[in-house]
């Protein structure tokens, strides 16, 4: 027994973490034996969705590419298509080449070649992908199936080049002869069917012994043109160009060599490429609410600059602007123009009396301001028509708008014309 309460302690902390384990063990045993039951009575599809609802499994990327697997199992490609997809966009997915895979077999059951062959090259060039050249064989099938046959025999070439112990080379050099027949090569056709048929253990597909039989064929009537005519025949081979760049000179989604250093790159290279597109994506996610941040700056700045400059006594129109256009109202005897530049707390006989003691043509400006938010005083100068200068003390508030000014009072300043 333990007789040292820190001992205690740690053992009742013990027994507790080991029930909480048991639980969780047993419930997770509980869920993993359902899937299976479930898959080997052929729900499988209905099994892995029912466990991705579950939060005791995880792996969320898993489970949609074992989802997608079982759903195109029973043919239904455009569910298991999505599935595979989804499976591509779960960032704590260690090994996304599986879902790629499953994905371009999916999409190339569906007949869409193109993007089928886009995710073929996407597990090809995944770094966890222990197997590439399984990935490139299934790419140059897509380009045999848009008509690419050039394009195929590069892509296969490089498969080869990248077998593995793990690599089936005879399906890769059976491909190979698909291609080399494709693109009118029958002779290095038939040497790529042999290579893939010379241990006796491999059997060509239907649609490769087919293949090979047209080339057995082409070779016959080849012979027999040479037989009759001593002509050279021409140079059938295409130039190679490099099938894994999505943007090449080919007009479709694979370029020229030049463009992309993919057959030159090493493994780890490939990866470094990988993650650099991939910081790329990450840093567009979110342009449109970048745009709006930068806005949002802009405006609460210009908005704080406004609130600055309202509280020093800034407005429109200033204070400047209003006491020219009411001098020259009142000289061209625009009563109401005049009007619209006294304040409305004035009344009718205060608003006449400014008026009328404006002199005629007499222009005026402002020799200094006292200025606060909502006050402003200043003394102003009117240089008068018939020579002389005359100063008044005129008293600004905010106009009914708030953001204006407008005239509250308007008096001589005798005491400068006594020191004049």
């Amino acid at each position: 027994m333990a007789n040292i309460k820190s001992q205690k302690k740690r053992i009742i902390t013990n027994e507790k973490r080991r029930m909480r384990n048991r639980a969780v063990k047993a419930a997770l045993k509980t869920a993993t034996r359902r899937v299976k039951d479930a898959v080997e009575a052929g729900n499988g599809a209905e099994a892995y969705a029912a466990a991705l609802n579950d939060g005791t499994y995880g792996k969320r990327g898993a489970l949609l590419t074992n989802r997608g697997k079982a759903l195109a199992a029973v043919g239904d490609y455009v569910t298991a298509a999505q599935a595979f997809s989804a499976a591509t966009q779960d960032a704590s997915y260690a090994t996304p080449f599986k879902a790629y895979l499953g994905l371009g077999n999916a999409l190339f059951q569906s007949g869409d070649y193109a993007n089928a062959g886009t995710a073929f090259r996407q597990a090809a060039i995944d770094g966890a992908n222990p197997a590439p050249a399984a990935a490139l064989g299934d790419l140059g099938r897509c380009f045999i199936k848009l008509g690419r046959p050039a394009d195929a025999v590069e892509t296969y070439r490089t498969a080869i080049d990248f077998a593995g112990p793990r690599d089936d080379t005879r399906a890769l050099n059976a491909g190979m002869g698909e291609a080399l027949s494709a693109a009118g090569r029958p002779s290095d056709a038939l040497d790529a069917f042999n290579a893939a048929t010379a241990d006796g253990i491999y059997q060509l597909t239907p649609e490769q012994a087919d293949e090979l039989a047209r080339v057995h064929d082409s070779l016959a009537a080849l012979s027999a043109q040479t037989a009759m005519s001593t002509a050279p025949a021409p140079a059938m081979d295409a130039p190679a160009v490099d099938p894994l760049d999505p943007t090449g000179a080919t007009g479709q989604f694979m370029p020229d060599p030049s463009d992309t250093g993919f057959f030159t790159l090493s493994e780890s290279e490939m990866v470094q490429q990988d993650r650099k597109q991939a910081k790329v994506r990450r840093r567009h996610r979110h342009t449109g609410l970048k745009i709006f941040l930068v806005l949002l700056l802009l405006i609460v700045i210009a908005a704080g600059g406004l609130g600055y400059a309202y509280t020093r006594g800034m407005g429109y129109p200033s204070q400047e602007s209003v006491i020219t256009d009411l001098f020259q109202a009142a000289g061209d005897g625009d009563t109401a123009k005049a009007e619209s530049c006294l304040a409305s707390s004035l009344s009718e006989d205060a608003k006449a009396m400014i008026i009328s003691s404006i002199p005629q043509g007499a222009t005026v400006s402002i020799e200094g301001m006292d200025q606060s938010m909502t006050e402003t005083t200043a003394k102003v100068k009117a240089s008068l028509s018939k020579g002389g200068e005359q100063e008044y003390t005129v008293k600004f508030v905010r106009s009914d708008n708030h953001i204006g000014w407008a005239v509250s009072s308007f008096d001589i300043d005798f005491s400068a014309a006594d020191n004049q």
